[in-house]
């Protein structure tokens, strides 16, 4: 009976180790396994800012939104990469990102923080400041137009980094409070580079011909569709290049440095939009995608 009952226990035994044995890869597997990582760069964005938002350790496609629109994220190596524009008139403080992948979500929160922007007085002709009313139906009809076409869910058409327009200096900063014939006006929401009449621009990325347009305050003006959300923007040209809807390359030139609209000289103006977020176009051109 002992005999019996030692050989029950060394059964149960060996069993038990082959229990043990089969689940204990499995066991350590799931104890390191790496935890989904979520990054931001810069950590703490301030408004006119484009954050970079980094995702690893997450398979699948993933989806995200940020206060209130969607934000894209594409591979990129080991992991996947979202640009996010924290838009010029956003209030400092804290906006929940979510993040949705496998069934599961993930909640970050985004400190934005304040930003400091210069202050820029002008004088103008006063038929260019003070609207007639004529001019300020005109003006309307304009903003509708160009807010219209963002945010739009667009398939992604740019590819990798994006690059200058318009090599020049810029005598306009983004962002920078405006005083016009005494007149608080609304922050510049592009920048203003030097050239002279006729000079080239090229398209900063890949993108399709979005608008085009000649208007009161931006003169000709072409606006680029990059998709996900990007968008750049071109006034006070001269001539546009391109045709409506038309595809075209990074590089390529699109249109010809001019003095239309509200401008006191030739310039190119250049804007730019993420998710109807307005941004620094220059932080756009300092973004690694490659």
């Amino acid at each position: 009976m002992r005999i019996a009952e030692g050989g029950v226990r060394n059964t149960v035994k060996n069993i038990l180790l082959i229990i043990i044995t089969l689940w204990l890869p499995v066991l350590v597997h799931a104890e390191t396994a790496p935890q989904p990582e979520v990054l931001f760069e810069p950590q703490q964005p301030g408004p006119g800012d484009i954050m970079v938002v980094t995702v690893k350790n997450i398979a699948g496609a993933v989806e995200g939104t940020f206060n209130g629109k969607k934000v894209y994220f594409n591979p990129s190596r080991e992991s996947l990469k979202a640009i996010v524009g924290i838009d010029l008139s956003v209030a400092p403080g804290k906006y929940e990102m979510e993040i949705s992948a496998g069934g599961g979500s993930l909640r970050r929160t985004v400190q934005v923080v304040k930003k400091k922007y210069g202050l820029q007085r002008l004088t103008l002709p006063k038929d260019m400041v003070e609207l007639t009313p004529e001019n300020e139906a005109r003006v309307e009809r304009e903003q509708h137009k160009m807010a219209a076409i963002w945010p739009n869910e667009s398939e992604l058409v740019w590819a990798g980094n994006f690059i200058n327009p318009r090599e020049g200096e810029i005598v306009t900063q983004f962002g920078v409070k405006r005083i016009i014939n005494k007149i608080p006006k609304n922050p510049h929401s592009g920048v203003d580079v030097s050239g002279k009449e006729g000079d080239p621009v090229h398209a900063p990325n890949n993108g399709i011909v979005a608008l085009m347009d000649d208007q009161f305050y931006s003169g000709i003006s072409v606006v680029l569709d990059h998709g996900q959300g990007i968008y750049t923007m071109f006034f006070h040209l001269s001539r546009i290049l391109v045709s409506p809807g038309q595809k075209v390359k990074k590089g390529e030139v699109i249109a010809l440095v001019g003095s239309t609209g509200r401008s006191t000289g030739a310039h190119l103006h250049w804007g730019a939009r993420v998710q109807g977020a307005k941004v620094d176009p220059l932080e756009l051109i300092k973004l690694k995608l490659e």
